[in-house]
């Protein structure tokens, strides 16, 4: 079990530094492909790396991070790059479990158009064509109820799309008694 933790992290951090960190495509993009989330998450394809994706990994994504209101949250792009790792590699969306919480700054991400344009003066939330992508690709996609408590959230508020769970904490918990490994998106 700690093995495969540490290979799925080993993964990601590779991706994230042949990628740019937070989220970010390298200057230029040149090589970036999109096999799985398209427009998000780009990888460079490194098929003779030391570390490739193994199908049957389960990860959790912890997503913390703010954006500004135009932007896409990069935590969310993050699951969209661990999903377009394993496409790089010739595997489907499948091969790999993926969980997301958002809780804290990252809330407003997942908001209906309607309450976001409300509070963010802005025509649409840009999050919900990724997230709705994400879970077209299987990816689990929660939302704490209690950080929505305590920031001014209400649940209707939220995308229909995206369920309201008990806690960040829990799903966080629950999702690693599972066997998922644990990935902070901050």
């Amino acid at each position: 079990m700690r093995n495969a933790v540490m290979r799925i992290s080993l993964v990601v951090t590779l991706a994230l530094a042949s990628a740019g960190a937070h989220g970010q495509s390298p200057p230029g993009d040149g090589g970036v492909v999109y096999p799985l989330v398209s427009g998000h998450g780009g990888v460079a394809p490194l098929p003779r790396a030391a570390e490739q994706p193994k199908k049957g990994a389960k990860a959790v994504f912890d997503i913390t991070a703010d954006a500004k209101p135009e932007e896409v949250n990069k935590g969310l792009e993050q699951v969209a790059r661990l999903l377009n790792l394993y496409g790089a590699a010739g595997l489907k969306a499948g091969d790999v479990k993926i969980a997301a919480v958002c809780h804290g700054a990252a809330d407003k991400a997942v908001l209906s158009d309607e309450a976001y344009a409300a509070r963010y003066k802005v025509a649409a939330n840009p999050n919900l064509p990724l997230i709705r992508d994400l879970k077209k690709a299987g990816v689990e996609v929660f939302v704490c109820g209690q950080s929505l408590h305590d920031l001014g959230f209400k649940a209707e508020e939220v995308a229909k799309e995206v369920p309201v769970a008990d806690s960040a904490m829990l799903v966080l918990v629950n999702k690693q008694t599972d066997g998922y490994a644990y990935l902070p998106a901050r």
